[in-house]
């Protein structure tokens, strides 16, 4: 069952059989990307990559130093089975 958190964030997809991508129908950036606001534990908001979030509600914390990608190659995608952290 997912929690709340991950039912938003899995509402704003369109999932594609083809590749079994979560293709994000939200807010995109200019990088083409998407983006989304989330709270951060100080109750502060913040804007964050869509797969970030999606890292952060199914999988967990994303460490320091380290960005979210897609290993499926589909900027859109947020599934947490195609994200991977990828070292800065």
């Amino acid at each position: 069952m997912m929690t709340p958190r991950q039912q938003r964030l899995h509402a704003m997809t369109q999932q594609t059989h083809d590749s079994n991508c979560w293709i994000w129908q939200g807010q995109v950036s200019n990088s083409g990307y998407g983006r989304v606001m989330e709270t951060q534990p100080d109750r502060s908001t913040k804007m964050v990559s869509a797969q970030t979030a999606s890292y952060h509600a199914f999988v967990g914390a994303v460490p320091d130093g380290h960005l979210v990608r897609q290993r499926c190659g589909q900027r859109l995608c947020i599934n947490p089975d195609h994200l991977e952290l990828l070292a800065v």
